[in-house]
């Protein structure tokens, strides 16, 4: 899976891309459906701001989060993003299910 992490207004460590890395592994999953993923870690004011957006076959889903704590930012953008992505993978195959029980 390709994914890009972008750090605004901080220095991102290696301890954070590792934890990002380690979250984005439960996308796997779906690994057929996803082209890209793209996420975007800033620090405003002491609030932590994380958003993503994962490119899938001919659309995508978007999600941000935000807190005081990176980390619990991290987690709650990689339930969001999965709970998007299980939701669209449901409904391309009730289409297929649909269709195929259309030709019968």
């Amino acid at each position: 899976m390709n994914f890009n992490i972008t750090a605004r207004h901080f220095e991102l460590s290696q301890k954070v891309k590792d934890y990002v890395a380690k979250k984005l592994k439960k996308l796997e999953h779906y690994n057929h459906l996803i082209t890209k993923v793209d996420i975007v870690l800033w620090d405003e004011a002491n609030m932590k701001t994380v958003e993503g957006k994962v490119s899938l076959r001919g659309n995508y889903v978007i999600a941000k989060t935000t807190s005081n704590d990176i980390m619990l930012a991290i987690n709650m953008l990689a339930d969001k993003l999965l709970k998007q992505i299980k939701t669209f993978d449901d409904k391309i195959k009730s289409k297929k299910r649909l269709s195929h029980q259309a030709k019968k």
